[in-house]
This record gives structure tokens, sequence and C-alpha cells, in this order.
């Protein structure tokens, strides 16, 4: 209950059960009752309005304090999501950076191809899982999914553009952080916001605030003043042109979600079923490429996979769907956040290469994060303390004369 509706309830002693409680209920439409001031039957039938009314809307305060002290799920969920982002983040950049380095041993490492493939092959089975879940159960599942991926083939077919720009962005993933730092990585991949605005402007054709386009500048130079360095430049740039690359197309697919489909009512589940429907067979035609074909016509599909390996590629996995967790029980301000802390945490773990001017750098997108969310702006706009309203101006033609004038004729 609002402490609006409780000060409505509460404002008479007399006309209600509790002495404390004092309703102002003469002035509430859904409780006034015709009264008769003078007689005891109008103030009996306010009194039952006021009353009744109290008994909808008004919990007693034990009851209240019964439902303050018992845990709201859905809050721990949003907080759990939110946590287990953050931990994937981080994790799967550090992890995959090792995964990546050369083996102590001279062997083979594995085909970036191969592990994108088995993330979709492992997403897939675990939405239908969820489904079955909301669904219940297998048979409901297999019905749903006939309906709104087979049946509803053309929103299905519209999967498939977004779904090609995942995969490449997968593969990107371990080109850019087999020759970059994670914790540079992480960095780079914040560009994804500059190039979500730019299609949000050129392919939706909407408008960016002016905290927008700051924070945009600050990302710019953040990323720049870190990564600015002619050796490691020259090193790393592959890397930097791998996530580039991943970032440009991340931010055109959730561009094209946004104005496609994201506004349907099919859950995020069956949407990456849809996905993976094109997401397989996309991933398996990467291995048809000639060298990593005669790699696998050597060693085998899963040469170099070890237990390092396959955490990452349960990582991916659990990444793509977390965010889509993250967007049913979070919000984007919270999300902004989630990456920012990652962000520290993978600097953490991985404290190789972070110099003095990195730290500049990272403070400077990590701030730019918050700036580019209007809502979190906006909220902290409201913090602000406000400034007093001008006292009105005097009436034309009016002065304290006549004040005193008026007064003493009308004593």
């Amino acid at each position: 209950m609002s402490a609006a509706a409780l000060a409505l309830v509460l404002s008479t002693p007399s006309l209600l059960p509790h002495a404390p409680l004092r309703p102002r209920v003469a002035h509430h439409a859904s409780i006034a009752a015709p009264l008769h001031p003078l007689t005891i039957a109008g103030l009996t039938r306010r009194a039952e309005a006021a009353r009744r009314h109290a008994a909808v809307h008004c919990a007693q305060p034990a009851e209240l304090a019964t439902a303050r002290s018992e845990p709201d799920a859905g809050s721990l969920l949003k907080w759990a999501v939110l946590a287990l982002l953050v931990v994937q983040n981080a994790m799967t950049s550090v992890l995959t950076s090792a995964s990546r380095a050369p083996r102590a041993d001279g062997g083979v490492l594995y085909l970036s191809g191969a592990a994108v493939l088995m993330t979709e092959l492992l997403k897939l089975p675990t939405c239908l899982a969820l489904i079955a879940r909301d669904e219940g159960g297998p048979r409901a599942m297999a019905r749903a999914v006939w309906q709104q991926v087979f049946v509803n083939w053309r929103d299905t077919l519209t999967m498939a553009v977004p779904a090609l720009c995942y995969c490449l962005q997968n593969l990107l993933f371990y080109v850019a952080l087999s020759h970059m730092t994670a914790p540079a990585y992480q960095l780079w991949s914040q560009t994804k916001t500059l190039f979500t605005a730019f299609f949000f402007v050129s392919y939706l054709g909407g408008d960016l605030k002016p905290n927008q386009w700051l924070s945009m500048l600050m990302l710019s130079v953040g990323v720049g003043w870190a990564q600015y360095s002619g050796a490691a430049a020259s090193a790393q740039l592959l890397g930097v042109a791998a996530v580039l690359l991943s970032s440009l197309l991340s931010g055109f697919a959730n561009v094209y979600l946004e104005k496609r489909v994201k506004r349907t009512t099919v859950s995020i589940w069956m949407r990456n079923v849809q996905l993976g429907l094109f997401g397989i067979p996309q991933s398996a035609s990467l291995l048809l490429a000639p060298a990593t074909k005669a790699a696998v016509a050597s060693h085998g599909l899963f040469v170099g996979f070890d237990p390092l390996v396959w955490s990452v590629v349960a990582l991916k996995a659990i990444g793509g769907l977390l965010v889509a967790a993250v967007v049913k029980y979070a919000d984007n301000i919270l999300k902004t956040f989630a990456t920012a802390i990652s962000i520290l945490i993978t600097c953490l773990l991985s404290p190789a290469g972070v110099t003095a001017r990195f730290v500049q750098g990272m403070a400077l997108v990590v701030a730019s994060l918050p700036m580019y969310n209007e809502r979190l702006v906006a909220a902290a706009r409201g913090l602000l303390p406000r400034r007093p309203p001008a006292p009105p101006l005097a009436p034309p033609h009016q002065d304290s004369h006549d004040d005193r004038h008026d007064d003493g004729a009308g004593a």
C-alpha cells in the first residue's frame, strides 16, 4: 500500500476502527458517500465506506511487516543473473586469452571454428529445456516450437541475418584474444556502443541525447589513450581489427533485432532456438575454410580440446543465455554497471600489461558507460537539488495601498 493511500484512509479517528489512523476520507471519491452531517445515519454510511476502502486497499501493520520480511524472489533472481553475467564476462576473456596462448608442449591449438560450433550445439538443447519448463512439458514444448518456428516460418527467417552476425562475431572473438590481452579486449569491445549508436541513427533514424554524444566521445578517447603505443599497436593490429569488426557486427545485429523482432511476443528462449537453427549450419560452414579443413583432416575436429577449452565453450554458451536472462529479469541500467565491473575484474585477474596509461583510459571508458544510459542520467538528475521557484510577480495596477484599503473596507 502506498503512502498516499495510507494517508487517504487514516485521517478521522472517530470513524475508523484504529484510533491512531487518521484518513482524509472526505476528499476521496471512491469512498465518499452521501452525507447528512446532522444525522447518525449519514455518519454511519460514511464510516462503513471508509472501513470497506481500508479493507480492500490497506493491509494491517502486522501484514505489512510480514510482507517486508519475506524475500523478493524476483529481486534475488535479478541480482543473481547480474552477478553471473559479471563473472562470465570476466572469466571468458581471461580463460580464452590463456587458451589461445602457444602450448608449452608444442601441441596444436584448438580450432576456433570448432569452438564456435560446440557453443551453438550447447545452447540449443538448453533453450529447448527452458521452453519445456515454461510450457509445462516436452510435448507442450514441441507444439510451441512447431508453431512459432516452423509454422511462422517468415518470422523465423528474419533471424538469419543476426545469426550470421553473431556467428562471425564469435569467430572474431577467438581471433582477437589470440593477439591481445584480456583487459585490452574488454576495453576495445566496448566500442560496440559506438557502432550501436551509429546504426541507431542511420538505420532506425533515432536521435541521440547530448549525454550520449559525450559518452561516445569519452569512450573513443579512453580506448585510444589506453592503447596508444607504437610497438604495442603494431603487434596487436590484427587483434584490434578483429574486435572492431566484431563490435560492428554486434551493433548492427542489436539494432536489427530492435527493429525487426524485439517488439514481438516471442519469448527470448524461442528466439535463441530460431537463431540456433541458422547459427549451427553457419558455424559448421566455418570448418570448410581450406586451412581449417586441412587441420580437421590431419588432427581431427577436437584437436587441442582440453578442460580449459571446454570451460571456454561452456562460458560462451552460458553468456548468450545470461544476456537473454538480463533482458528478461533486469534492465539496461544494471547491465551497464555489470559491464563496467567485469572490465575491472578482468584487469585484476590479468594484471600483465595494465599500465598507468591503461588505467587512465579504462577510467574514461567505465565512466562513459553509465553516461550513455538515458534512464540512468535522468535518475541522477533527479537526485540533484532543485532551484527554488521564483516568487510570483505582483499583478499589474495593484499596490499595497489597494490591499490595505480592501482590508479596511471588509472590516
